[in-house]
């Protein structure tokens, strides 16, 4: 019985599945890229943070339409 089991079952004669070694980069690539991104988020949240401020100051009268543009392009620049 336990020849007709290893016979049949996949794996069990020294044979590695082949797929594993590209899952196992591509799983390593995800995390990397997962990681990076959540890394690079905060920057992209300092950025809309930056442009809301500017948005209240502009609709609160603090600063001219004129310098509102200037800094936003700035911000957009960077």
């Amino acid at each position: 019985m336990l020849t007709t089991i290893a016979a049949t079952a996949p794996y069990w004669h020294g044979g590695f599945p082949f797929f594993v070694f590209p899952v196992f980069f591509f799983v390593a690539f995800l995390v990397v890229f997962l990681v990076f991104g959540v890394f690079r988020r905060g920057s992209w949240r300092a950025r809309s943070d930056a442009r809301s401020v500017l948005a209240d100051r502009f609709a609160r009268g603090d600063i001219d339409a004129e310098e509102y543009r200037s800094r936003l392009s700035e911000l957009s620049r960077k």
